[in-house]
């Protein structure tokens, strides 16, 4: 029996001191902390409260089925990092796909498309264009069908990124050659950028190839759609025309910048395609470590009303989309 006077053992209390702390310390990481990442105020969500902490029991596409996969995004939204997840969760290799391209209509040039040849019969395409792919598409299908290896199975990949993130990381990409190292002096870099803001039609198709796909799924209203991001940071859409070339797809969109862990997609990925979760790339900073301030400046910068209202003019999603990461900061700020 231990008496009302004996000392507790020293270990046990330190163990307990220990403990308290820790939890104090995650309540206020959760409580207070925020994204890492550049641009909008997202809140950072905890393994614990994230609705994407476990990866989902079920899948559109098992390991062992045959099917088609087609990443079809706009640039720096994530469309490398998910070519490299599926192609090396998959275990798939690059192939020239020259049965297809070698009944393509004419089109002056080769398709963007790129094609990987997967294990269980499997196949992987990658394009940056929601109208070549229609066409590439088209061609896949009348090939498989005349060999008689044309799958049941088909899942479409579409992602979405913060344009205030996505368009200054497109600008300096045209640019990394000279910007890298750093050089240039932060106005004269801000100067470049604004005038590309000004004239250029890149920055209004940041979210166009993701807008094509989900009206080609039935999809119309953007912002809706980025709503049903909201709980979990992805979102599965089954509505294509019956009679058009993606009659039994699916379409998995994806929230990129959802949360900084990526579990959302890493379940959202596991969903689609068994045993597929998502791989990053190195980080802009990273890749070019002396030009960091002024890619945060670029950042910082941000994009007027008056530029977001002549892009919505060719291409009215830019706007919505804008307008509901804007709403997600106002909401984290409270």
């Amino acid at each position: 029996m231990v008496k009302e006077n004996s000392k507790p053992n020293s270990n046990a209390v330190r163990l307990a001191c220990l403990v308290a702390i820790g939890a104090l310390l995650l309540l206020l990481t959760v409580k207070s902390g925020k994204s890492a990442g550049g641009g909008g105020n997202q809140q950072l969500r905890s393994a614990e409260s994230s609705p994407s902490a476990a990866l989902s029991p079920e899948h559109k596409l098992g390991r062992n089925d045959a099917g088609t996969i087609w990443i079809i995004n706009q640039p720096k939204c994530g469309t490398g990092s998910l070519e490299w997840s599926v192609w090396d969760g998959l275990g798939c290799e690059l192939s020239d796909g020259a049965a297809y391209e070698a009944k393509m209509p004419k089109l002056g040039h080769q398709t963007q498309t790129r094609y990987f040849d997967c294990p269980n019969d499997k196949k992987l395409f990658r394009s940056h264009s929601a109208g070549e792919a229609n066409l590439v598409k088209g061609v896949v299908d009348e090939v498989m069908e005349g060999e008689g290896t044309k799958p049941d199975r088909c899942l479409v990949v579409t992602a979405v990124r913060d344009p205030r993130l996505s368009i200054p990381s497109r600008f300096f990409e045209t640019k990394k050659k000279t910007y890298c190292h750093g050089k240039q002096s932060r106005d004269q870099v801000l100067g470049e950028y604004d005038r590309f803001l000004s004239t250029s039609n890149m920055p209004s198709k940041q979210a166009e190839t993701t807008a094509h796909m989900l009206r080609l799924f039935g999809v119309t209203d953007i912002r809706a759609a980025m709503e049903q991001l909201t709980g979990r940071g992805y979102a599965f859409f089954d509505g294509p025309d019956p009679e058009g070339p993606w009659a039994g797809c699916e379409l998995l969109f994806l929230q990129i910048d959802y949360e900084e862990s990526n579990q959302n997609l890493d379940v959202g990925l596991d969903h689609g395609i068994e045993g597929v979760t998502m791989h990053q790339n190195t980080k802009r900073e990273d890749q070019c470590p002396k030009a960091a301030d002024n890619y945060h400046a670029m950042i910082e910068h941000g994009i007027s009303q008056e530029h977001i209202d002549r892009y919505a003019e060719t291409n009215p999603e830019i706007r919505d989309i804008i307008a509901y990461y804007k709403s997600q900061d106002a909401a984290s700020a409270q």
